[in-house]
């Protein structure tokens, strides 16, 4: 795998126009051949995002001379969201990494999510004597987590995935920058074809007549957008629940939870994100009780 790591820097519209070029063509050019076959990108700050768009590799080109080779799965190798980020300091780069390897390089420590889990797991001395232990189940982790970081999860982090046009991840940054401000930010475009038959996740009426960057007559860009970390304490339940207003609306999904008696077994959204471990017959009398309120029908 022959992978470029390019650093932007620039605010979050200019960070989703940088990300768009790095791999959409324009105006629905349907000619594929300059487009890379892996893309992904970190935005590690409100202002800083490093790209990375990779292509397979012959082993012929691999093994030339002066050509740097990441064996990325040993052990004691940083973690992979660590190393793109020192595009940030040194510049762009080229590597070659094993495509195993590279297909599992966010594998070993869960993307950044081993940082709150194990503070310690990312530091030199512990890949490199105990590194052979991960990726860990992460019931076992869990079980293992001092007061003080099972604390942080409920107070200080949220993971929520998103699927957003290509054109409006500007705005979608913008907007989780004001209502969560969370970082990193994992990109990673989702090309949605349109298929017969209308499904639950369908592009928009008439998008291949607007010809907007990374879309074509058949198929429309999308990006999956993942937010995961969060350094400051917030209202998880009030902030998931203005993401649904913005992202969908819920009510058929609730129609579907009380017809079929699934109160408390699908849980909402906002159920998901409350703080604490409650039974199952505690859950579903939260829920019911959340559902048979005015403010929950206004949250929808």
């Amino acid at each position: 795998m022959r992978l470029t790591y390019t650093p932007f820097v620039g605010n979050l519209q200019e960070l989703a126009k940088g990300y768009m070029d790095s791999f959409a063509p324009k105006d629905c050019d349907e000619d594929q051949d300059n487009v890379p076959e892996f893309v992904e990108a970190t935005i590690y700050s409100p202002t800083e995002v490093v790209f990375m768009t990779g292509r397979y590799a012959s082993k012929e080109e691999t093994k030339k001379k002066g050509n740097n080779i990441n064996s990325q799965g040993w052990r004691f190798k940083p973690w992979f969201y660590q190393h793109a980020e020192s595009a940030l300091k040194k510049g762009e780069f080229l590597e070659y990494i094993p495509s195993r390897e590279y297909y599992h390089r966010h594998t070993r420590y869960l993307y950044w999510e081993g940082k709150p889990i194990l503070p310690f797991g990312d530091q030199w001395w512990f890949r490199f004597l105990l590194g052979w232990l991960m990726p860990s189940k992460v019931s076992l982790l869990k079980a293992t987590q001092r007061e003080a970081i099972r604390n942080y999860y409920h107070e200080m982090h949220v993971i929520q995935d998103m699927l957003v046009p290509l054109y409006k991840v500007g705005d979608a940054l913008e907007w989780v920058h004001q209502e969560m401000e969370v970082y990193p930010i994992w990109l990673c475009p989702h090309r949605l074809f349109k298929p017969p038959i209308k499904t639950m996740v369908y592009p928009e009426p008439g998008f291949k007549h607007h010809c907007r960057q990374g879309d074509t007559s058949y198929a429309r860009m999308f990006t999956d957008k993942g937010p995961v970390l969060r350094g400051e304490v917030f209202d998880g339940a009030e902030a998931v629940s203005k993401m649904e207003q913005w992202m969908f609306d819920a009510d058929l999904y609730e129609y579907a939870r009380k017809k079929y008696g699934a109160v408390g077994t699908f849980m909402s959204g906002y159920y998901k994100s409350k703080e604490g471990r409650e039974t199952e017959k505690e859950v579903q009398e939260a829920e019911r009780a959340h559902l048979e309120t005015s403010d929950a029908e206004a949250d929808y």
